[in-house]
């Protein structure tokens, strides 16, 4: 479409996508009739709607979790995950989001528990910006710390790979998965100097890091002792092993995130369907 016929046409249908938005996001449109209507639509600030809670979003053209949440909320994307999520979170204190992206659980956390202090960790700096108004915008920015570093295994600069589908970025050099990029340098910081700078002691924690998971989780040695509740990606190529040496001998429980709910697994092998684990202390 032209700049001449988008003009004529705006004034026309953009009155209909707050009520069109709503609409596909409480399952009343079937998702197939979205290719009817302006793609222009998931590049403007609208509204998240949940269950006795709603939020602003403001999403940029590299945010691809917004577009699809514009089209879907919450019922597809990330479909089996996001009621673990937002179970642990109304039921935490303090929630660390390490691998934040454009902040979509580090608001949708802040939003339904009033209560919770939330850090947020982003290494990409146009992404982390991305977050940031996210949080701004939503009144958050009391309740949210949020960090532009990469979360490792020691604290300094290294080299980062800022992929073209920044939801990919990640510390392999050469781009995860030979994803197309640039590299930049970023800061890094463990988990457990963050939690000593901020004077903090986190009950949950979601790791989403593109196969550097175990990484993470060797820089929080301090945190494991404290005995959060996580939920990380693991996906088919990523340290799985690792990751399940760690977390057993840390005394964690491991569930694969399923339709069904989180289901007890040995150790973490991933499977087609699924790539989020609920990892639970003994005794929870």
């Amino acid at each position: 479409m032209n700049n001449t016929a988008k003009t004529i046409v705006r004034p026309l249908v953009d009155p209909l996508r707050t009520p069109v938005s709503w609409a596909f996001q409480h399952g009343v449109l079937p998702s197939y009739l979205r290719k009817f209507f302006p793609w222009w639509w998931v590049l403007e600030p609208f509204t998240l709607y949940g269950k006795e809670w709603k939020c602003r979003w403001y999403p940029t053209e590299f945010d691809d979790v917004g577009h699809e949440v514009f089209w879907s909320g919450f019922r597809k994307w990330e479909a089996e995950t996001v009621p673990v999520m937002m179970d642990h979170i109304r039921r935490s204190k303090c929630f660390i989001d390490v691998g934040a992206n454009c902040g979509i659980y580090t608001v949708l956390a802040a939003v339904i528990n009033p209560n919770l202090r939330v850090v947020a960790i982003e290494p990409v700096p146009k992404v982390c910006a991305a977050l940031t108004r996210n949080v701004i915008q939503n009144n958050l920015g009391p309740r949210v710390t949020i960090l532009n570093v990469a979360a490792s295994d020691a604290n300094g600069t290294v080299d980062f790979h800022e992929a073209e589908n920044t939801g990919m970025s990640s510390l392999a050099p050469n781009g995860y998965r030979s994803q197309a990029g640039k590299v930049i340098q970023v800061q890094c910081r463990t988990l457990d100097s963050i939690i000593a700078q901020l004077s903090i002691e986190p009950d949950f924690v979601k790791i989403d890091v593109e196969g550097f998971e175990d990484v993470v989780l060797s820089g929080a040695s301090r945190l494991l002792e404290l005995r959060p509740r996580i939920v990380l990606e693991a996906n088919p190529d990523g340290p799985c092993g690792r990751m399940t040496e760690m977390l057993t001998r840390s005394r964690y429980a491991l569930h694969l995130i399923t339709d069904n709910g989180p289901e007890r697994r040995d150790a973490i092998i991933p499977v087609a369907e699924y790539r989020n684990w609920l990892c639970l202390p003994s005794g929870c």
